[in-house]
């Protein structure tokens, strides 16, 4: 899975990757992202937007900065979901997709390591 950072007109750093979903996982997505998409997250704040991949370019995790931005810029934005277990799910009551692989205790964190604050009992 390709992980690109750039810089973004205002000079704020991004971060974004391909992200496709399991097919048990898919169903209880939007239709639309079904597919998968592209995740976009702002790495000193951590905003976050998802453009679907049926609207991605082929290569474009070899496009310019100045065109990934412009990705950013039409795609989706996305509200993170508190930590508590309540509080920030959206209406349906599903968590988004993104922080639910960011939060389980396998992935890319156990694979390359993280913060000790990241490990989980």
């Amino acid at each position: 899975m390709p992980l690109r950072s750039f810089q973004d007109r205002e000079g704020h750093e991004w971060r974004v990757w391909s992200v496709v979903p399991q097919s048990s996982a898919a169903a209880t997505l939007d239709e639309m992202f079904r597919d998968g998409w592209l995740c976009f997250e702002r790495i000193d704040l951590g905003d976050r937007c998802r453009l679907t991949l049926n609207e991605v370019p082929p290569g474009w995790d070899s496009l310019s900065e100045d065109r990934l931005d412009l990705l950013r810029r039409v795609a989706t934005a996305v509200t993170v979901a508190s930590a508590e277990p309540e509080v920030g799910r959206p209406a349906t009551g599903k968590i988004p997709i993104e922080n639910s692989a960011r939060d389980r205790p396998s992935g890319p964190r156990t694979v390359i390591g993280g913060s000790e604050a990241d490990e989980r009992p």
